[in-house]
């Protein structure tokens, strides 16, 4: 039987890039995005328009993500795979300049949103007796860079709770797969960085974690850009 991904982040970057590849892989799939417009123009890309659920909302917002999980497993079934790409890095302080407001922002963004995504498929999973949860987090959480300390810690406090995660849901056979992209070349960006990691290099990375036996657990995966030395 085909199997169900739900993708958050579809929208743009390495979301869209997964989005496709998930497709072409064969999977049924219910994606998500905040920006209407962009999230239309990631189902454009693929072949099976109308089999794709797909919602635009903002992952604060706890009552839009619960009906989005609902409305995704009404539409495909339970989930077999979910993959956690949404994010945002747009506090670029020093650490001691960073406003709590500011931080509590990202927290809820990066960490709190792609923990209740989590909580949203795991009962589910155990009742089918498995699945597989990607977070798309980040080097960061392996290297201190000055002026990004609040999206640093909102990536490090959901790379600190997965690896709990991950012990606790190992007797259910639930998988939980980290990747860690260094710099990747997207609108994520303000400025082109050509030498960085593509999209498509992290989508393919993720595509290959997916791509393991029942009983192969990748935890993490580190990819950086040849040019990166910050490590």
């Amino acid at each position: 039987m085909t199997k169900h991904l739900v993708l958050t982040g579809a929208s743009s970057g390495i979301g869209r890039e997964l989005a496709v590849l998930a497709e072409k892989a064969g999977f049924r799939l219910s994606i998500c995005g905040r920006n209407v417009q962009k999230l239309a123009t990631t189902v454009e890309q693929l072949d099976n328009q109308a089999d794709t659920f797909n919602q635009a909302f903002c992952m604060t917002d706890e009552s839009a993500v619960a009906a989005f999980f609902k409305g995704a497993v009404q539409a495909n079934g339970p989930v077999d795979v979910l993959i956690n790409c949404a994010g945002l890095n747009n506090v670029r302080l020093p650490a001691d300049a960073t406003p709590i407001e500011q931080l509590d922002w990202l927290m809820r963004i990066n960490c709190y949103a792609p923990i209740e995504c989590m909580k949203a498929v795991i009962p589910g999973m155990k009742q089918c007796g498995g699945g597989t949860i990607v977070n798309v987090l980040s080097t960061v959480c392996l290297f201190s860079n000055p002026g990004i300390a609040a999206y640093t810690a909102s990536k490090a406090a959901l790379d600190a709770y997965t690896k709990v995660m991950r012990k606790e849901l190992a007797a259910e056979h639930i998988k939980l797969l980290s990747v860690y992209p260094g710099g990747v070349d997207t609108d994520f960006r303000e400025a082109s960085r050509p030498e960085y990691l593509t999209a498509k290099d992290v989508a393919d990375a993720v595509m290959t974690m997916l791509n393991t036996g029942p009983s192969a657990h990748i935890h993490e995966l580190v990819i950086r850009p040849e040019s990166e030395r910050n490590f």
